[in-house]
């Protein structure tokens, strides 16, 4: 009976204690270059794309709220964004809703997900970007000033591609003081 409850206590352990449980599907379960159809029943809010509707090297840009496919995450205060090129998907952007609630939700994520991340970009003035990439993934974190129209703030982001998708597709665009990956070929 001891045994039996030590294998209990080990697997409830290992289930409520192993980050990649509480992982956000949306992030982990979407492949970079893969067709687009192949994502819809975890981005159920790309399912209007169609490639007829739009002209050669076209990138489109679809968003929701990264708290509806990344629950219990830290991130209610972004955006979850996704790039689709040629029926593909180019690139996944997670990035800042509202920069009067700057709360580094981005920078948590990545550094419980990604591994180590500068402790000096989690400086509430701190702007710039970090290059996270691993073997073909393109990970790209930053920050960067912006105005809304209302105030000035600073917006967190996070890039996620593969390398031959960003050699391909994707330009990077020099933006107050950072680049930042633009998904338009046609910039």
């Amino acid at each position: 009976m001891k045994n039996f409850l030590r294998l209990i206590t080990v697997i409830l352990a290992l289930v409520l204690f192993n980050k990649n449980a509480f992982s956000c599907d949306a992030i982990k379960n979407v492949s970079i270059g893969e067709d687009f159809s192949k994502s819809l029943e975890i981005l159920d809010f790309i399912d209007g794309y169609t490639q007829e509707d739009y002209d050669e090297n076209t990138t489109v840009e679809y968003q929701s709220d990264t708290a509806d496919y990344c629950p219990d995450m830290g991130l209610d205060n972004t955006i979850l964004k996704v790039f689709i090129y040629e029926s593909k998907i180019a690139g996944i952007r997670l990035e800042t809703w509202d920069i009067e609630v700057q709360e580094n939700e981005i920078y948590k994520f990545v550094k419980s997900y990604y591994g180590t991340i500068d402790e000096e970009a989690k400086g509430k003035n701190w702007v710039g970007y970090k290059d996270l990439s691993i073997g073909n993934n393109k990970l790209l974190y930053g920050k960067m000033e912006h105005n809304n129209g209302i105030v000035d703030g600073i917006i967190e982001s996070f890039d996620i591609t593969h390398r031959r998708i960003n050699e391909l597709y994707c330009q990077w665009k020099y933006s107050s003081g950072w680049w930042r990956i633009n998904y338009d070929k046609n910039f």
